[in-house]
């Protein structure tokens, strides 16, 4: 579901690289990555600007849905996000996808193309507790280490996203009805 336009967008997020998520990341959000998370669900998420190019990053519990079976846990862990309300879609990178352990599933999803990059296939996850189809961040993408959150799943969820802030600090954070 990826397409040429969008990975172009994206072209830029050298300022954010995946040991960046584990630690940096992680310190800021009060979250450690891809670790098990206390919550399932949350009715207000702040989030974190990253870098010079502020970034907006969240982290969110991420879990099974019942569409998938597998011989691990159903426990949600923390994926921290990059919030890109121009992407359609939301992604996990295959980083987190390990974590979640989606290598030794049986899953009942949606095959998509990606326009001449083989195929893929959406997969139903809870994203603080709301199901959203995701697709595995393509390998050969300029953002294959990052995990983007879509607007598929601030429609899905109804949620609410918001910046404020001063000249000095930009808050971030996302709520649900």
């Amino acid at each position: 579901m990826t397409n040429p336009q969008f990975d172009t967008l994206c072209a830029d997020f050298e300022d954010l690289i995946s040991s960046d998520l584990f630690d940096k990341v992680s310190e800021l959000l009060h979250a450690a990555y891809l670790q098990e998370s206390a919550v399932s669900h949350q009715n207000q998420i702040r989030g974190a600007v990253w870098s010079a190019s502020m970034r907006p990053i969240i982290s969110l519990p991420v879990q099974l849905s019942g569409a998938i079976t597998t011989l691990s846990t159903r426990k949600p862990l923390n994926v921290h996000f990059l919030y890109l309300e121009a992407s359609p879609q939301t992604y996990l990178s295959e980083e987190a996808m390990r974590a979640l352990r989606l290598d030794d599933m049986v899953v009942v999803g949606e095959p998509v193309s990606t326009e001449g990059r083989g195929s893929s296939i959406r997969l139903p996850l809870l994203l603080n507790g709301y199901l959203v189809m995701v697709v595995q961040s393509p390998a050969e993408s300029h953002f294959a280490h990052l995990n983007i959150l879509g607007n598929d799943f601030t429609r899905a969820a109804g949620a609410h996203v918001r910046f404020d802030g001063d000249d000095k600090t930009v808050h971030f954070e996302i709520s649900f009805p």
